[in-house]
């Protein structure tokens, strides 16, 4: 066996033992050996592979993958700026903890420095956003892989001489996979004593409710059924429906601003609402964090409780019914007085899309629209969204992965977003068979732009090049792909729609939708 085949083999099996069974590959010279190596084995090793010819798309497709159960994916690809490709989603990854791994086909180190062909500094090439950097030069590199805690992204960077394909060499000896762990995890005591020692004083306080994981719900739901705290659920939360609660729920930006507010706790993912970001100017309401993930969302002080599991109930004072004021009655005067805005086109979207089926929430617009009018009587409890680092870019390719083994999944995007990621869909050829809906709101721009109010004053030519304004259409995008094509103006009904992947372009009515904001801000 060659120096380039026995590296390839100790790569191959290290990965495996930390338990990677999909890769996504982007074949290239450098890495070649690693994708043959691969293809031989996969029909035998129970591997799935998948490929593209895009590193991007291909890396936001693996956090997809791996955003579904929290299992590792392995995104490669050959070197030079081919790997530098992978940083969006190595970013995205390292603020939502998903186990990523960026494995990255590198010359010799000898090439470092020199400016050669194919050859660029790929050592620390992501920095901070991976957790772990292995520069795999020979087998004993490799040793700090155990200490990985599949908390973030995983970046190995495997040199290799020129290109040599080895068909049918000797098997690869394997190393035992890492054991997974069915302990559920418990709230340490210190962290519950602190956590109740910070309801002690529960006036004017609210809970705002990020992405939370499964594993979390139930127990934030006893916990505000005993504390009775009103509340704000996005749509990731898995409660923003759940009708043990609605005498509780926060409904609106506008519900949140109609009360007196001193205190807020956050649990679970960074919210996507203004409310959130004006904390920052506000020091004097005091913020609790308890998530996962160590991150307190405010650049100002703020108390942040990292537990791999939620508090229970029993842990804090139990509370009485709340005063909520409820601007639900005006939004749903509102909804149905200007039926052809874009939040009414997404209540309308939530009633017709299964509970049962997943539902990935665009960056931007669609998911603060979602928040605000997606109907309370037909939920969605499986609602994911990326956390918005990489603003719009790459959420095509993570709906997919996501979607890979649904039997029916519907991600809705804008109009912008769709064009970042018009490659994405080249994957669907490879899923197995369902019915994935790719719904594309479609109103000539980045239109959030003009919601914002320092944006709103700018001249005209500037609106335009700031809201990146255009007259697209969707149609050959979807012949493009051979994906079914389904046109939605907004003052039709919904029309009829074929089985199988598609997409939905809803044919947004811009006057209606300024209107309806205007009235509702």
């Amino acid at each position: 066996m060659s120096k380039t085949a026995a590296m390839v083999a100790t790569t191959l099996d290290h990965l495996e033992s930390v338990g990677i069974i999909d890769y996504v590959l982007c074949a290239g010279a450098r890495n070649a050996p690693l994708v043959a190596a691969l293809t031989q084995t996969a029909g035998v090793s129970g591997l799935r592979l998948w490929h593209h010819f895009d590193e991007r798309t291909a890396s936001f497709y693996a956090l997809g993958l791996a955003k579904r159960n929290g299992r590792p994916v392995a995104v490669l690809t050959t070197s030079g700026t081919a790997a530098a490709e992978l940083l969006p989603a190595a970013v995205e990854a390292y603020y939502s903890a998903v186990p990523l791994v960026l494995v990255t086909a590198d010359r010799p180190p000898r090439f470092r420095g020199s400016g050669a062909p194919q050859s660029i500094e790929q050592v620390g090439l992501f920095g901070i956003y991976a957790s772990i950097l292995i520069d795999a030069q020979r087998e004993e590199d490799f040793a700090e892989i155990a200490s990985w805690d599949q908390g973030g992204p995983l970046h190995l960077n495997v040199c290799l001489e020129e290109p040599e394909i080895e068909i049918g060499h000797a098997p690869r000896p394997r190393l035992p996979k890492r054991e997974s762990t069915t302990v559920k995890p418990e709230a340490s005591p210190e962290l519950r004593s602190e956590f109740a020692a910070w309801f002690a004083d529960m006036n004017q306080s609210i809970v705002m409710l990020g992405e939370l994981p499964e594993s979390w719900r139930e127990a934030v739901a006893d916990f505000l059924l005993r504390t009775r705290l009103p509340f704000w659920a996005e749509a990731t939360s898995g409660l923003r429906e759940d009708s043990r609660l609605a005498t509780q729920a926060l409904r609106s930006e506008r519900d949140l601003a109609a009360i007196p507010v001193a205190r807020v706790c956050r649990i679970g993912g960074v919210p996507s609402c203004r409310f959130w970001r004006d904390l920052e100017t506000k020091p004097q309401v005091a913020v609790l964090s308890i998530s996962p993930r160590p991150w307190s969302g405010l650049a100002r002080s703020s108390t942040c409780l990292v537990s791999a599991a939620f508090p229970k109930a029993h842990s804090v004072p139990a509370g009485r019914e709340p005063s909520v004021t409820s601007q639900a009655l005006r939004l749903e005067e509102l909804l149905k007085r200007l039926p052809a805005s874009e939040p009414a086109l997404l209540r309308k979207l939530s009633e017709m899309i299964p509970s049962s089926a997943l539902v990935f929430l665009g960056n931007s617009l669609p998911i603060r629209e979602w928040n605000l009018a997606a109907s309370l009587d037909h939920p969605h409890p499986h609602c994911r969204a990326n956390r918005g680092a990489n603003g719009i870019d790459g959420e095509v390719a993570t709906f997919l992965g996501l979607a890979c083994d649904e039997t029916e999944a519907w991600g809705i995007f804008g109009d912008l977003t769709a064009l970042y990621d018009l490659n994405a869909p080249a994957l669907l050829v490879q899923m197995p068979p369902g019915q994935r809906r790719i719904v594309v709101l479609n109103n000539g721009g980045g239109r959030i732009f003009a919601r914002l109010p320092a944006l709103a004053r700018l001249d005209e030519r500037a609106r335009v090049i700031t809201e990146n304004r255009h007259r697209v259409r969707f149609e050959a995008w979807a012949e493009l792909w051979g994906l079914a094509y389904v046109r939605w103006p907004a003052h039709e009904p919904m029309p009829d729609l074929p089985p199988g992947d598609l997409v939905l372009e809803v044919v947004v009515d811009q006057e209606t939708s300024e209107a309806f904001w205007q009235e509702w801000q």
